[in-house]
């Protein structure tokens, strides 16, 4: 019995000297590995003490989730003092509200010419196999023509019953008062969350101009005011909808029509974009690239703002596969200058009104350069900031863009390569405001979630020097001494994982137990030394 016991303490006292040693070696410096910070410059996720600093865990600087949105108090007082004046039955408000939302969310692109052709091309093949399509050659009489223009006709119809009819939404006031009650509060949330998280990592970008391209009720107006109201000088917002102009400027206002502006300087237009050249220091495309007829129309837009931006371009879109798709289909074209339009060939997106409108000799306005010049973040090229010519399309090999969330890289997204079917979006929650139809729960929360997808994209090519932490695409999922996070990774490939405080140190696996869905998650790959390196090979060769 005594002979037992005095291995079990032998045993232990090793097991306790062997965790010592490990710890010691885990938290001692030692130099880096040339292969792996030379080949990938970025890429190495950095010594995870050394970016802490004294900074705690829960408050590392990878840490971006807004936990709760409120909507302002000035602004829900306005909402309120909008439908009391216009006296529009509460329960019917809600149910368009309702109705309204639900049809946003799933909404999907407009089919494309192509995609006709090739379904009708599918459907006449089945019905030629069938019998009941014929060559025209073999049509010798009247009533066999007539007979085979009947049963092109319901070709047609089952065409048409098979591929997504895309409408335009009639925005009225009516529609206008349910947005407002239904969609607009996420849309504020989704918006607040993606500038709060350029206002964050950017804390040297203080906009002096932004643009809002489908401005709608003005809940971008709302957010960047929330965030850079004592910098921003000039709000130019941009929709085809009079009736939302208006509500966007009555909520403005206050309630009151003859109320005082939340800003003097907000202006609105109702039709094309004026002289390309005038461009802003932030420009916000928010859940507007779904109101377009077509992809090549998407484009043109794209393209228009991009050209009309000075620092940043901001496209949000619902966090569904089609709108993760229309997400994509911007970021790409801005990067390489082409997009892959669904249903057709890869192509330039070129608008000849531009290429006449604008030439390459023309510069800017003195006061639009100085502002831009002004608010221009430390980091950003000098070159960024002057007109590109139009009829030059941007090419991979000399980017005059890059990525700055929430991909780490500027290949193409891994969601798409994939085929999962899963969209890359992000989740955030706010406190619905009183005059919102709250779905019951069961769990007393009254918070609700907006999902969307987003890309921030800034103008000038990607420093040597920028982080490129991964970015956590999916919840984190917590277990006893562990935690598992979904990662895109600054390589452009999505990685699962494993986190303990054994293997990669307490500090790492802290921060990721602390991270949330949308943060960047600091200190990852953890940087390797040469006795990792030794050990590793060692392993290899037995």
């Amino acid at each position: 019995m005594a002979a037992s016991i005095t291995k079990k303490h032998a045993l232990l006292r090793f097991c306790w000297h062997f965790r010592v040693a490990f710890d010691q070696h885990r938290f001692k410096t030692s130099a880096v590995v040339q292969s792996s910070s030379q080949q990938a410059p970025g890429l190495a996720g950095g010594d995870i003490v050394d970016i802490l600093g004294n900074t705690k865990p829960k408050k590392h600087p990878g840490k971006l989730h807004v936990k709760s949105v409120r909507l302002p108090e000035r602004l829900v007082e306005a909402v309120e003092t909008t439908l009391q004046r216009t006296g529009a039955p509460a329960n019917q408000l809600k149910q368009n509200a309702t109705y309204l939302n639900n049809y946003l969310w799933s909404r999907k692109r407009p089919v494309e010419d192509a995609d006709v052709r090739r379904k009708a091309q599918e459907i006449a093949e089945e019905y030629t196999q069938q019998g009941l399509l014929q060559d025209e050659e073999n049509l010798m009489d009247e009533k066999a023509r007539i007979q085979q223009k009947k049963v092109e006709r319901k070709v047609m119809k089952k065409v048409q019953q098979q591929l997504y009819h895309w409408q335009p939404v009639t925005w009225n006031q009516a529609t206008g008062l349910a947005y407002l009650v239904g969609k607009a509060p996420g849309v504020y949330a989704a918006t607040y969350r993606v500038l709060a998280e350029l206002s964050k990592r950017e804390p040297k970008f203080r906009p002096m101009t932004l643009m809002d391209y489908g401005s709608g009720a003005g809940m971008t107006v709302w957010a960047a005011h929330t965030l850079w109201g004592h910098w921003l000088r000039e709000y130019s917002c941009f929709d085809t909808s009079s009736s939302m102009n208006d509500l966007a400027e009555l909520l403005l206002r206050g309630g009151e029509e003859n109320g005082k502006l939340l800003h003097p300087n907000i202006f609105f237009r109702q039709y094309e974009l004026p002289n390309p050249n005038i461009r802003h220091d932030l420009v916000v495309c928010a859940y507007s690239l779904s109101e377009q007829p077509s992809a090549v129309q998407r484009m043109r837009v794209v393209r228009r703002l991009w050209r009309k931006t000075s620092q940043f371009l901001v496209i949000v879109e619902n966090g569904t596969n089609e709108g993760h798709k229309m997400v994509m289909e911007a970021r790409d074209l801005v990067l390489s200058g082409k997009a892959s339009v669904r249903g057709t060939l890869t192509e330039d997106v070129l608008d000849p009104e531009e290429d006449e409108s604008a030439g390459p000799n023309q510069s800017q306005s003195s006061d639009q350069s100085q502002s831009s010049d002004q608010s221009q973040s430390s980091d950003q090229p000098q070159s960024s900031d002057q007109p590109q010519s139009s009829d030059q399309p941007l090419s991979s090999d000399q980017p005059s863009a890059h990525v700055f969330s929430p991909c780490p890289h500027d290949t193409s997204c891994p969601r798409l390569a994939d085929n999962s079917g899963t969209p890359c979006n992000f989740q955030q929650s706010y406190q619905p405001p009183n005059f919102m139809p709250v779905p019951p729960k069961s769990d007393g929360n009254s918070s609700l979630f907006e999902t969307f997808s987003y890309v921030v994209l800034r103008k000038g090519r990607r420093s040597e020097e920028s982080i490129r932490w991964p970015r956590i695409v999916r919840p984190v999922l917590r277990r006893p001494r562990h935690v598992h996070c979904r990662m895109c990774l600054g390589s452009g490939q999505l990685q699962d994982a494993v986190l303990t405080g054994r293997k990669h140190g307490k500090p790492l696996y802290r921060c990721a137990r602390m991270s949330e869905w949308g943060d960047m998650l600091p200190g990852w790959p953890p940087i390797e030394t040469e006795e990792d390196v030794a050990s590793a090979s060692d392993s290899d060769s037995e």
